[in-house]
């Protein structure tokens, strides 16, 4: 969750709406940001309210027979919701098209160079931070991402034309009370016809008052506002086979609505919001130096991946590429009846950093197109899908043309710095599920897109020849003139003209990014792995869903109450849920080889979404592949399988290139584009009257984009501003459940902010955070014995005590009360592999309940939560800086143990004084070497005396929280319940899949440690043996 401080006085706010409660009820704060608003504006705050409500304003006002409150823009009639204007003759045709690029203006004296020394050759310079990483620039001489001029930003233009004509920020409305109703009115899906209710209620008209009196007036507003690129309509012609009642080939007329995708880019590289995000010329980052060379080349956004270095070469001198990312994906627009369906087209560029481009609330992602959807009744059903097909490609080339010539002469665009560059857009990367791959790279189905690999080798782990565009192009040339060539065949190719044939330095088969959604978690796991394997387990479903119902639970993994089997249709975050349990629960039920089958494939789905890999992780990503390939013959032996010849297994192959190439996956996902799909399809489609819906859902979007670009410049324009605040606080739907991403607390936060007004505020440390106020302010010793299992509590306390050198006045004893905690939250380290926010990890220790009788009936008996935890036990507290994955993994992995929290409590006052929060713990026995085949270590409850081993220890020494899977053995025990588990088993495995975080330190860091001291032993032979010493 996103912290939001004021910059006056510097409280914090966990929403942005509380951010602007705060400015609303906090005067000195208040006053602040108005005087500050005043400086940046001139001093016209006044008078630009003034101008707002006066009948001498400049603008032409036309009241259109509404009444006096009615005044609205005197600009054309809107179309309203179903798309529908006073003049059908609005509909936009074709822009004209030209071959000519702008001028190239001369670049100023005063523009900033982008390279202060001009270097012959590449070469290597040392970035001074903590992780000692070195970067490589990209040669002077050729000037990549220079500027051409300084520019005021679309921001900074619009805010100049609202001072020169006398109007406040927030023009065409009167105040920024009435900007927010009419924000509220178009963003809250609300019908026109209760639109019109509303405006007209007598509190509204009488109160409100607003400046537009019904739907009609207010969409004229909106109208009003600062629009994004226009939208055009292209009619193409389909002649079919099928005859009409004049024996003649039928034919039908198919719309194609499309914006100007240069226009959309301009859109993007100039919108204020991104800068500081965007990138304007390759680099190149290595991780280590070694014998005088750097090594271990890094890979994170596009501008650190080699395809962007490679074009950059071939570009004049002085050019900005700008890497234009393609999305396409076909979905259905009713949801129970009908058969509507919508063809979206997507557009971002790579210049834009990942992390916003993924987000949708940052709308990065902008559409350019919908591809119509049509059942070709004209054509014979032979034909129907060829014919298909072509219309796919005639469409995205009426859509992306543009692009050809902006690829080859460039186009000048200010961008969000400030600066004005030559871009040259060149198609970088295609997002598409598998069936659109295949459609883009006209070929069958039972190829793979990229490569030539003939159709029953797809199982193989075998490296084909890549496909080639110019080669490609010409085996369809020659089919096309009968000629019949031998590779149209062997390549299994179709008779199409692609869109993709003239665009200038396009690789489209290498455009094709890994697919993280359908490939991986759907495909690969989801349809075949957890099938094949749940017919290798001994017992079949019944046994597979007893594992899964008993499974420990954890803040951050789904349940499966009722398993998996019963269950048809899985989503990506259900099936994110089951890989972080599934090797644990096939452990000791199936063949070994099915156990190390199946651990291969989910550290290879794990290894690829890291975001940001190296040329070492990426060989761990490709020794998983490897091993993958090794075991997997087990399904082959056991009946279950034929053969792998399966596309989405197949080009597994093809993600350490296309990481190399392009960036991480995680740029390139199409869980992206399905989120997308809510906001530019469905939503769209729902605001229509469901005909000829396609030029409404234009209409609709315009307006929604109009309304969002208006409250991001108001967030620019005046301080203390909060724009599109829900979008802002409310969480993303395919983000991984587990993980809920917050920011650092600020510098300034403090264990107690004697400022603040709320009660239920955080205490806030570096290194974890409780609440101010315990959930049990008062719990006796008995109940912490009886309710929360701490059964030596007195005694384990004294032992701190004394450790600590604290003497309680008076003594401790069964009387003594606690102040007791429910939760406590570790912020896990920001990790460049994992993401850049930081998670927050919340550990529960919450005793039971029994059931009661309420007066909304009966509450049911819940199970006490005691979360299991990483402690480390011989690192001091105030040692906290160093964790675990700073690189010595191995080392820490060690030391670390595992333990259950039973009570988070602090010292009483009067009983002596410890700054931070305790924490009552079971302890399970030290780690030892992981149980064959899955790779986990095997834990159980330690013991001393014949007693459990227990500590007091401050929460400092606590890591994170962890999960522990029970050893289920050959059956699992019937009486196992999930809430119960970890008292009913003896013998657990630590779950190194429970997070991103989890698998870094407990594969990725150990298999580097032990990849390393292996290294190291072979030099010694070498030294020793000679050249026989490498083996």
């Amino acid at each position: 969750m996103t912290l939001h401080t004021c910059q006056y006085c510097g409280k914090s706010c966990d929403t942005a709406q509380g951010l602007k409660g705060h400015y609303d009820f906090t005067k000195l704060c208040r006053e602040r940001m108005y005087k500050a608003y005043e400086v940046d504006s001139g001093g016209d705050s006044e008078s630009d309210d003034t101008a707002s409500g006066s009948g001498d304003s400049e603008v032409e006002i036309d009241d259109g027979g509404l009444g006096d409150n009615s005044a609205a823009p005197d600009i054309e009639q809107p179309f309203d919701d179903a798309g529908n204007s006073s003049d059908d003759n609005e509909l936009r045709a074709d822009p004209p098209r030209t071959n000519t690029s702008p001028s190239r203006s001369p670049s100023p004296v005063d523009a900033p160079p982008s390279n202060p020394q001009k270097r012959p050759r590449p070469t290597v310079e040392e970035v001074e931070d903590e992780d000692d990483r070195y970067v490589q620039d990209f040669p002077a001489n050729r000037r990549a991402g220079e500027p051409l001029e300084q520019c005021e930003t679309v921001f900074e233009k619009l805010r100049a034309e609202q001072k020169e004509n006398g109007h406040p920020p927030w023009y065409p409305f009167e105040s920024e009370e009435e900007w927010e109703l009419a924000r509220w009115l178009m963003t809250t899906g609300l019908s026109q016809k209760n639109r019109d209710d509303y405006l007209k209620l007598k509190t509204v008209r009488e109160k409100i008052q607003p400046s537009f009196p019904n739907n009609r007036a207010f969409l004229k507003f909106i109208d009003a506002l600062p629009s994004g690129p226009q939208w055009f309509c292209h009619a193409l012609e389909v002649t079919g086979d099928e005859k009409d009642e004049k024996g003649e080939d039928k034919k039908e007329v198919v719309e194609v609505w499309y914006r100007d995708p240069v226009e959309c880019v301009r859109e993007l590289l100039g919108n204020p919001s991104f800068a500081g995000k965007q990138g304007y010329k390759p680099i190149r980052i290595f991780k280590t130096m070694k014998d005088g060379k750097y090594t271990n080349q890094e890979f994170s956004e596009m501008w650190t991946a080699d395809w962007w270095w490679k074009i950059q070469e071939l570009l004049p001198p002085g050019a900005t590429l700008g890497p234009i990312i393609i999305s396409t994906d076909k979905t259905q627009l009713t949801r129970f009846s009908g058969d509507q369906q919508a063809w979206p087209v997507y557009l971002t560029i790579g210049s834009i950093g990942k992390e916003t481009r993924r987000s949708p609330s940052s709308r990065a992602t902008i559409l350019i197109g919908y591809i119509p959807v049509t059942k070709l009744e004209i054509v014979s059903k032979a034909r129907r899908g060829a014919v298909g097909q072509q219309l796919f490609h005639d469409c995205m080339r009426v859509i992306l043309e543009p692009l050809r010539a902006a690829g080859e002469e460039g186009v000048e665009m200010a961008c969000a710095d400030g600066f004005v560059r030559r871009m040259y857009l060149i198609l970088a990367a295609y997002i598409a599920d598998y069936p659109e791959q295949c459609l883009v790279a006209c070929c069958r189905e039972n190829s793979c897109p990229r490569c030539i690999v003939k159709p029953k080798e797809r199982g193989k782990p075998i490296f084909s020849t890549y496909r080639d565009s110019e080669d490609t192009l010409r085996v369809i040339k020659d089919q096309s003139q009968n000629k019949f060539p031998v590779k149209f065949v062997d390549q299994n190719l179709r008779a199409l003209h692609p869109f993709w044939a003239d665009f200038p330095h396009c690789d489209i088969f290498a455009s094709f990014t890994p697919d993280l959604l359908h490939e991986l978690h759907n495909g690969v796991f989801g349809d075949h792995i957890v099938k094949w394997s749940t017919k290798a387990t001994n017992g079949g479903e019944e046994e597979i869903d007893r594992r899964f119902r008993a499974m420990t639970p954890h803040p951050s993994l789904r349940h499966f109450k009722r398993g998996i089997s019963l269950t048809s249709q899985w989503t990506g975050n259900e099936h994110k849920n089951m890989e972080k349990v599934f090797v644990g629960v096939l452990a000791q039920a199936t063949d070994p080889a099915v156990q190390r089958t199946v651990a291969a494939i989910t550290d290879f789905i794990y290894y690829a979404h890291f975001e940001t890999h190296c040329d070492e992780s990426l060989a761990r990503l490709d020794a998983a592949w490897a091993a993958f390939h090794d075991n997997k013959s087990i399904f082959e032996d056991l009946n279950i399988r034929k053969h792998f010849n399966i596309n989405k297994l197949h080009k597994l192959k093809h993600y350490v290139d296309g990481i190399r190439s392009r960036g991480t996956a995680d740029g390139f996902n199409t869980e992206n584009t399905e989120r997308l799909h809510i906001d530019f399809a469905k939503a769209s489609f729902k605001a229509t009257n469901k005909v000829r819906y396609t030029r409404q859902m234009t209409v609709w979007l315009a307006r929604q984009e109009a309304v969002y670009k208006f409250g991001t410049y108001l967030q620019w324009a005046v301080p203390g501003y909060v724009a599109n605040a829900d979008a802002a606080d409310s969480s993303d739907d395919d983000e991984d459940e587990s993980d809920s991403v917050t920011h650092p607390p600020p510098l300034n936060s403090t264990d107690a902010d004697a400022n603040s007004d709320d009660e239920d505020d955080e205490t806030i440390s570096a290194s974890y955070t409780v609440p101010k106020q315990p959930s049990f302010p008062r719990v006796s010793v008995a109940s912490l014995v009886t309710d929360f299992h701490a059964t030596d509590f007195l005694i384990k306390l004294d032992d701190f005590l004394h450790e600590n050198t604290i003497q309680p006045l008076p003594s401790l004893g069964e009387n003594s009360l606690f102040p007791v905690y429910k939760r406590l939250s570790i912020p896990l380290p920001k990790l460049p592999e994992v993401g850049s926010g930081i998670v927050k990890d919340t550990i529960r220790a919450v005793r039971g309940e029994p059931m009661k009788m309420t007066s909304k009936g009966v509450q049911p008996a819940k199970e006490g939560q005691f979360d299991t935890v990483l402690v480390r036990k011989d690192t001091p507290p105030a040692d906290r800086s160093k964790d675990p994955t700073d690189g010595q993994s191995f080392i820490y992995v060690q030391s670390i143990s595992v333990a259950r929290v039973r009570v988070i409590f602090r010292l009483p006052a009067g009983y002596g004084h410890y700054f931070h929060p305790l924490a009552y713990v079971d302890w399970y026995k030290p780690l030892k070497d992981p149980a064959p085949n899955i790779r986990m270590h095997e834990v159980s409850l330690s013991s001393r005396n014949h007693r459990q081993n227990s500590s007091v220890i401050p929460v400092t020494q606590i890591l994170r929280s962890c999960h522990l899977i029970p050893v289920f053995g050959k059956s699992v025990d019937p009486t196992w319940t999930s809430d119960r588990v970890l008292d009913q088993c003896k013998t657990f495995y630590l779950n190194p899949y429970l997070r991103h975080h989890d698998f870094y330190l407990f594969r990725y860091l150990v298999d580097m440690y032990h990849q390393r001291q292996e290294e190291e032993q072979r030099r010694v032979r070498m030294r020793l043996l000679g050249r026989a010493g490498r083996w």
